[in-house]
């Protein structure tokens, strides 16, 4: 059995691009462009369109500033195979904060409309956090492969990878906890030498995994809005606990609201998406 990617991926087509390099963007006549992921046929994920976004507001960040928080509204589902076009707007440019609009198209389709605001990248001093659940450390939770080796339930985790959680559409290793509220550990690739900008983008990129489900766990649904707010600077390569919770629902979908921790049990970031049933 071949243990890499996930049910998205392209016969005989093996992704070993990190995400760090998925995420990348270039300039093709005056305007910054990233892709969808090579080698997988699914509808573009909104996590690589965040993240994308979070690099695009970089390349327009003055010295000493990223991304604090950024709100976005999905228009349009993106298609595999097709670059993606990022077009940046400042709004104000103020004496300790930078606002952009950003937008993103795809062979003459918005997908993505939204703000994002720039602060100081340095992290804050004395920070009052939120209390971490206790929970089992990841080390002691199998990973996503393993649990469908073990028959265990998905829960809600789409498109787990089939082995190496590197090679599949979303690399990020997920161990799932279990019990409420519904929370699980995640890890992406490190990225040593990376700026402040990518470190948010990968964390922008986790950020919209498997957040939907705690609204409707088993029904198809579709995200309308993100919006993510840092409160310390993230790192690649470290375990984070993101703990998931949905204040508000109806039949036509709700409210997921999540809050990522670092291993010391400080909140990181906190994330909030409006999801429909389909």
């Amino acid at each position: 059995m071949d243990h890499s990617g996930d049910e998205t991926s392209v016969p005989g087509v093996v992704n070993t691009t990190p995400l760090a390099e998925r995420l990348g963007l270039h300039r093709a006549g005056g305007l910054l462009t990233g892709s969808p992921v090579h080698g997988f046929d699914q509808r573009v994920f909104g996590g690589h369109l965040l993240g994308q976004v979070v690099l695009a507001a970089g390349e327009h960040s003055p010295a000493g500033r990223a991304v604090e928080s950024l709100h976005v509204y999905f228009l349009r589902p993106g298609r595999p195979g097709v670059p993606i076009g990022y077009s940046i707007r400042t709004i104000r440019e103020g004496r300790t904060r930078t606002v952009l609009a950003v937008s993103a198209e795809q062979a003459g389709r918005e997908l993505l409309a939204g703000v994002v605001s720039l602060g100081p990248d340095e992290p804050p001093h004395d920070p009052v956090s939120l209390t971490a659940p206790s929970v089992p450390a990841p080390e002691e939770l199998p990973t996503l492969a393993e649990r469908r080796s073990l028959g265990l339930p998905p829960e809600g985790v789409r498109l787990p990878p089939l082995g190496d959680w590197r090679t599949a559409s979303r690399p990020l290793d997920v161990r799932y906890v279990g019990g409420s509220p519904r929370c699980f550990w995640f890890r992406a690739e490190p990225a040593p030498g990376a700026g402040a900008h990518l470190h948010r983008a990968v964390l922008a990129f986790a950020s919209d995994r498997s957040l939907l489900p705690v609204i409707a766990r088993d029904r198809p649904m579709a995200s309308v809005d993100h919006a993510m707010w840092f409160h310390a600077a993230p790192v690649c390569g470290q375990w984070y606990l993101y703990v998931q919770d949905c204040p508000a629902a109806h039949a036509g979908g709700g409210l997921a609201r999540g809050t990522v921790f670092d291993t010391a049990g400080l909140a990181i970031a906190s994330v909030a998406q409006h999801g429909l049933v389909l």
